[in-house]
């Protein structure tokens, strides 16, 4: 009896070392693996190795597989993570794996995007509801870029170039602004049609609003104020921050008058002959 509980233990230690050994040599191979990069001295493999992980991660960052991560697909993204741009849910799965706790289940992707399909009522609604043709979305865009090299011409053309820039600036501001009309045609000829109240003078002086009549100086000045005019449209659309005032500023004047308004906003920057403000 004794000879056989002494064999039974023995088959149960010979078992737990062999156990024993076998976890061993796996955290062997993972750290090995995590080292070196798997078939690193193969040339033609490797590729193989790198567009797999590739692949492979890109489809879980995507939300697309579930993927049973290996010990060799772990130590490739392991060997080149400085480069992996990885999703939380592939990095906890390369963790999970790692530490021996990885399932399929244990990790819950997120779920795919539905798309709508397009119908002919969804077209319908579209043309009815949203769609411009081209033609009109470029006359359009004309027409507010032309009301802007208009207001920098009559109201900065004798400015260095960051006041003309400031000018057009102040416009857009308050084109972003629920104050002010919602366009740039608007917000420069704010009150022009009841000949008072408007906020850009030059708008109710009943001369011509074009530019560019005149000698070279003139003919240049237009051609300035069109391109800056361009150019702040440009990154208007593009909902890009302009180079010269914060997006609060709205109010300006000439530094040879001081309006009463003025008292009550915050001085933000003086260039050239104009000085900026926005509201406290």
């Amino acid at each position: 009896m004794r000879g056989q509980v002494n064999a039974s233990q023995r088959s149960a230690f010979v078992l737990k070392v062999a156990m024993q050994m076998a976890i061993g040599l796996f955290a062997a191979y993972i750290g090995i693996m995590a080292i070196t990069p798997a078939h690193a001295a193969d040339p033609a493999v490797r590729p193989d190795i790198a567009l797999l992980t590739e692949q492979t991660f890109a489809a879980v960052n995507a939300g697309t597989t579930q993927v049973a991560l290996t010990p060799e697909l772990l130590s490739n993204y392991i060997a080149n993570r400085p480069s992996a741009h990885l999703s939380n849910a592939a990095l906890d799965q390369a963790n999970a794996l790692a530490t021996g706790i990885f399932t399929p289940a244990s990790i819950e992707m997120p779920p795919m995007p539905r798309e709508k399909a397009l119908t002919e009522q969804f077209l319908q609604n579209y043309v009815a509801t949203t769609y411009v043709p081209t033609d009109e979305l470029l006359e359009k865009a004309q027409h507010e870029r032309t009301c802007l090299a208009e207001a920098i011409y009559h109201e900065a053309r004798g400015e260095p170039e960051a006041g003309q820039w400031a000018v057009a600036q102040v416009i857009l501001n308050r084109v972003n602004s629920s104050r002010y009309p919602s366009t740039i045609c608007g917000v420069v000829f704010q009150n022009a049609n009841s000949g008072h109240g408007c906020q850009f003078s030059f708008a109710c002086d009943g001369a011509p609003d074009g530019g560019g009549i005149g000698n070279v100086i003139v003919r240049e000045s237009w051609v300035k104020a069109n391109l800056i005019a361009k150019a702040a449209y440009d990154l208007y659309v593009h909902d890009e921050l302009q180079p010269v005032l914060p997006a609060s500023v709205m109010f300006y004047h000439n530094d040879s008058v001081n309006p009463g308004w003025a008292s009550s906003m915050r001085r933000v920057a003086s260039i050239g002959d104009h000085v900026f403000y926005s509201a406290r």
